[in-house]
């Protein structure tokens, strides 16, 4: 009886209409993705041709976008993760509010903007919004647990096609379903997920994010567990600090919160002046969420200098401050490219490709507090399956390290859609 149930028509409709959103999801991420690549073309374009005047064009620039934001798409604000993480908590009315299908047009654009004037800022946050509000159209006819079901679902397949990693959106869907146990989880929604990342694949080839690493170089010895746990250590400390500057800047009751809310021009001004200087100073590194100089670490064609991650915190740490749109998850990655990089300047016991893949997953599990999702985001986008168990070791390591300073800046940054 059980099995005919579900040749109803209003299940079938329901069904068909859940498929097609996924294949949807799958689509709208390719789109982001060609926009953003073009935007980054474009101010790599600009960016020897102004010189010294990036110092004015990234400020002007930033502001536009702040007004934007603030004139006509106050929807778009934030990175998009916090909001998916936020979804277990939320009421009906704050999930019309946040996952309204308005805000898939205004983060593209914006996110494009942002990109344009070479903000350390990713899509991926986006990316997962975007999805969780396209299956929230799905969902606002249905129970309030069901449509969290739905929104999560929506999330994970976001993530899955925002980084060609199927199996990363079905884990992140479990971490984040686990959190609550009155949520539960079909076949048919995992489905779903793998149905995102593979309309991707098909549109833009079976690749992985950062490239395949050689695979001789993912050959390790024991000793590699040693450095493992140093760089979890390393990236957890980093994390939290970053955090904390983060809610001090953003989401604390500080002076110094008041006035980046009550001088959101002048903030951005400041903040695009800094982002502008530190990129030239880093010859360029800075700017954009590290991509092209990670993926190019992570094959050997550049080795990355000790000094990068300090510039892409503090470029990442602006840029977000600034008020545009856009997180730092997948700018994480690149972070802690950089982490492996210092580490490896200093201790250097295999090659440094080892240590890049280490500080990366490090870093952001560390910062999510979602050790399972970042080891298998890391092991798709680079297809270092053999570096496994190096990897896990530096995920745990990182996010116990930094639950012995608290809640991680995601569960603070829940704290403020659960509360608005």
């Amino acid at each position: 009886m059980k099995f005919r149930h579900y040749f109803k028509p209003r299940y079938l409709k329901f069904n068909l209409i859940f498929v097609m959103l996924a294949v949807l999801i799958g689509l709208v991420s390719v789109f982001f993705v060609k926009v953003v690549e073009l935007a980054f073309r474009g101010f790599l374009y600009l960016e020897p041709l102004l010189g010294w005047w990036l110092v004015v064009y990234i400020p002007l620039m930033m502001m536009g976008i702040v007004y934007l934001l603030r004139r006509f798409f106050p929807e778009a604000e934030g990175s998009g993760m916090p909001q998916a993480l936020a979804i277990s908590h939320l009421d009906a009315p704050q999930m019309d509010k946040i996952f309204m299908l308005r805000a898939i047009f205004s983060k593209i654009l914006l996110i494009f903007l942002g990109t344009l004037c070479g903000g350390t800022l990713g899509r991926e946050g986006a990316t997962v919004q975007i999805g969780a509000s396209l299956m929230n159209l799905l969902g606002k006819n249905l129970s309030l647990q069901r449509r969290k079901v739905m929104l999560i679902v929506g999330a994970a397949s976001g993530l899955a096609s925002a980084f060609n990693t199927p199996l990363g959106g079905i884990v992140f869907a479990f971490e984040e379903l686990v959190k609550s146990r009155r949520l539960k989880f079909s076949l048919l929604k995992m489905t779903a997920i793998a149905i995102s990342g593979i309309v991707s694949i098909a549109l833009l080839s079976n690749y992985s994010y950062f490239g395949r690493v050689d695979r001789e170089l993912l050959y390790f010895k024991d000793g590699i567990f040693f450095a493992a746990i140093v760089i979890g250590i390393v990236a957890g400390g980093i994390s939290v600090i970053f955090a904390r500057i983060v809610r001090l800047f953003m989401l604390d009751k500080s002076p110094l919160v008041s006035w980046r809310k009550n001088n959101p021009y002048k903030n951005a001004l400041y903040c695009g002046v800094i982002v502008a200087v530190v990129g030239m100073l880093s010859h360029g590194l800075s700017f954009g969420n590290g991509y092209h100089e990670s993926k190019m670490a992570l094959s050997g064609e550049i080795v990355l200098p000790p000094s990068y991650v300090f510039y892409k915190l503090v470029s990442a740490l602006f840029t977000t401050n600034s008020g545009i749109p856009g997180g730092y998850f997948a700018t994480s990655l690149a972070i802690g490219n950089g982490i492996g990089g210092l580490v490896h300047s200093i201790w250097n016991i295999a090659n440094p490709q080892q240590y890049y893949l280490l500080g990366m997953v490090a870093f952001l599990a560390s910062l999510t507090r979602a050790p399972a999702t970042a080891i298998m985001m890391v092991i798709q986008v680079s297809s270092s399956q053999i570096f496994s168990l190096p990897l896990i070791v530096a995920a745990l390591v990182a996010t116990l390290f930094a639950n012995l300073f608290g809640n991680g800046i995601y569960e603070y940054q829940i704290n403020k859609y659960v509360n608005s």
